[in-house]
C-alpha cells in the first residue's frame, strides 16, 4: 500500500540503514523483520524463493512496521519490474548491471511517461492502495527507490556512468559474485577483489550516489558503515537458522557424547 518511502529519506539525507535478507518467500519473516525494527528487508527472488504473489503477502506482513520493503528481482527484466512496481513494492534490487544503457531501461521500466514506460493503470493497482491515494500518479516516480547491483569486472569499469543515470539512487556493490567474475569464487577479502571494490567506490563517488553493499571477508557490516556506505544488507533468516541450528545440533552431539561416556562408566546401556 502507498506510503512515504522511509528508506529512500534516509539515503537522501545521508542516513545509514541497517537491514537483513529474506530468501524463503515467507510472510512470517517479513512480519518478524519488520517488528524486529530494521529499517529494511530485502526479499530475494534472484537466489531465494518466491513469486509476485507470494511478494505481496510478505509486503502485508511487514505494513504494520516501518521498515522498507525491497525486492532483488531475478533479472533486469522489464515485464517483472513493471508487475512488481504496481504491486506497491518500495524498492527495486537489480542484480548484475553492466552499462548505462541497462540502468537506463530499468529506469525507465519503473517510471510513468513521459520519465519512463511503465503502463498506467495506477488507480486500480495495489501501489496506490487501488486508486485511494489520489495523488499517486505524481508522487510515485520519486517514492520508488531504485538501486543497480555492481557485481562484475565489467560493470566496475562502467559504474560511474551506471551510477550517472537518472533514476538510480544507489549502486549497490556485490563483492561475492565480483569475486567470482575475476576467477576468485567466494574470496570476497582478496587483494584484487578490494582493488575493484575501491575502484567501483570512487567511480561512484564521483557522482554523488550514494553506496550500498554487504559484508565481506576481513569487513563486518560495522566497517562498512565506517567506510562510507549508507545501506547495508546482513545475513538471512535461512543464514541465521541454519547458523543457529548448526550450534544447537553440535551442542547436542557434545553432550550425547557426555552421556554416552557416563553410561559406559556405569555399565549402563550408551544407546
Amino acid at each position: 500500500m502507498f506510503r512515504p518511502n522511509r528508506l529512500k529519506a534516509r539515503v537522501l539525507a545521508g542516513e545509514r540503514s541497517l537491514g537483513t535478507w529474506l530468501q524463503s518467500g515467507a510472510p512470517t519473516f517479513a512480519e518478524m523483520a519488520a517488528a524486529a525494527g530494521f529499517d529494511f528487508f530485502i526479499i530475494d527472488q534472484e537466489h531465494g524463493l518466491g513469486s509476485l504473489e507470494e511478494a505481496v503477502a510478505m509486503m502485508r506482513a511487514a505494513s504494520g512496521g516501518e521498515a522498507t520493503v525491497v525486492v532483488r528481482v531475478p533479472s533486469s527484466e522489464p515485464v517483472y519490474l513493471k508487475r512488481l512496481v504496481d504491486a506497491g513494492v518500495e524498492g527495486v534490487l537489480v542484480p548484475m548491471v553492466e552499462s548505462a544503457e541497462q540502468a537506463r531501461a530499468i529506469v525507465a521500466a519503473c517510471r510513468f511517461p513521459p520519465r519512463g514506460t511503465r503502463g498506467n493503470a495506477w488507480d486500480i493497482t495495489r501501489s496506490s492502495s487501488y486508486g485511494f491515494a489520489g495523488d499517486y500518479y505524481g508522487r510515485a516516480d520519486d517514492n520508488l527507490l531504485i538501486i543497480a547491483q555492481v557485481e562484475t569486472a565489467t560493470a566496475v569499469e562502467n559504474a560511474a556512468e551506471i551510477a550517472a543515470v537518472d533514476g538510480i539512487d544507489v549502486v549497490f556493490i556485490g563483492p561475492t559474485d565480483l569475486s567470482g567474475s575475476i576467477g576468485l569464487p567466494g574470496q570476497t577479502g582478496a587483494p584484487e577483489v578490494e582493488a575493484l571494490i575501491a575502484r567501483a567506490v570512487e567511480a561512484v563517488r564521483t557522482t554523488g550516489k550514494p553506496l550500498a553493499s554487504v559484508p565481506r571477508i576481513g569487513r563486518n557490516w560495522q566497517q562498512v558503515f565506517d567506510d562510507g556506505f549508507v545501506i547495508v544488507a546482513t545475513g538471512s533468516e535461512i543464514f541465521y537458522y541454519r547458523t543457529a541450528a548448526q550450534a544447537l545440533v553440535e551442542d547436542w552431539r557434545r553432550y550425547r557424547g557426555i552421556e554416552a561416556k557416563n553410561d559406559k562408566a556405569a555399565g549402563g546401556y550408551a544407546g
